[in-house]
């Protein structure tokens, strides 16, 4: 994606608090991805898990990159990873990865701000940015993601039986929504008879922050080691700023013995002879 576009998405991030990127996911990695789902729903006997916040009609899953590796090339795609970039910073984090496919008879989920658990004043700098990639149509009917544009500026969370305008992220399968983290958002109603709406949510970070789901418990030495090194780095597996995660003075990357991910903490503060190392 040019910068122009790039750019372009970005004021509209800025003035409503949400972009929608068209025809940002190849067909090939469509059919790919749905595929996969299809089967892990099926093998992982998959079923609603009843409650509001992950819905009595939805079936979700959480890590999605220990599941398969079809779900690595999301978050690294380069018609997504630089909206995070530029909203964070090129060191965020990989917060989560899930799989939510609502079906029919599905209710409101009740609107909210991903970044909502963050103890700082609103309205704030994004602490979160949440891509939501459609892998079937979304439509106001199948419930597709509500929104209230704008709602990032608020000084307030959403309140408790607060009446506020929201409208339907609707877009075809092969787009991506991008929400700043303190955005008001929520999954929307299926009112369909047999129409089952599938997204991916994949979040991301500031870097010194604690993911929302664990990626050094659900990703073994192996995978890591055999990840693409961005995507490593983004799982939290090197160091923010050189520093921050270390386990024993080396970056957890070089703990599990991933090359790509060996890093010294303090590395730019060490010196030899008076003269600083790298």
């Amino acid at each position: 994606m040019d910068e122009t576009t790039v750019s372009r998405h970005l004021d509209a991030i800025e003035e409503e608090g949400y972009c929608i990127i068209e025809n940002a996911i190849e067909p090939n990695l469509i059919e790919e991805v749905r595929t996969s789902v299809a089967r892990l729903e099926n093998d992982l006997d998959i079923q609603p898990r009843g409650n509001r916040a992950e819905g009595f009609a939805t079936k979700r899953m959480y890590n999605l990159l220990a599941k398969d590796r079809v779900f690595w090339k999301l978050p690294v795609h380069p018609n997504v990873l630089p909206f995070a970039e530029h909203l964070l910073d090129e060191e965020c984090l990989l917060s989560g990865t899930t799989c939510m496919n609502i079906g029919p008879g599905e209710v409101h989920q009740g609107l909210h701000s991903d970044d909502g658990l963050v103890n700082v004043q609103r309205p704030r700098i994004p602490f979160m940015v949440t891509t939501i990639w459609a892998f079937s149509d979304f439509t106001a009917e199948n419930g597709a993601t509500r929104i209230v544009p704008g709602s990032h500026k608020f000084d307030h969370e959403p309140r408790k039986g607060q009446q506020v305008e929201h409208v339907p992220a609707e877009m075809e399968a092969g787009s991506v929504l991008i929400v700043n983290g303190g955005t008001w958002h929520c999954g929307g109603a299926n009112n369909t008879d047999n129409d089952w709406r599938l997204g991916i949510s994949v979040q991301y970070c500031q870097g010194y922050l604690r993911q929302q789901q664990n990626q050094y418990y659900s990703l073994s030495p192996e995978e890591v080691k055999a990840m693409p090194e961005r995507l490593a780095a983004l799982c939290g597996f090197t160091l923010y700023k050189g520093i921050m995660g270390h386990v024993d003075g080396a970056s957890p990357g070089r703990f599990l013995g991933a090359g790509h991910a060996d890093e010294v903490a303090y590395a730019a503060m060490r010196t030899k002879n008076g003269v600083a190392e790298s």
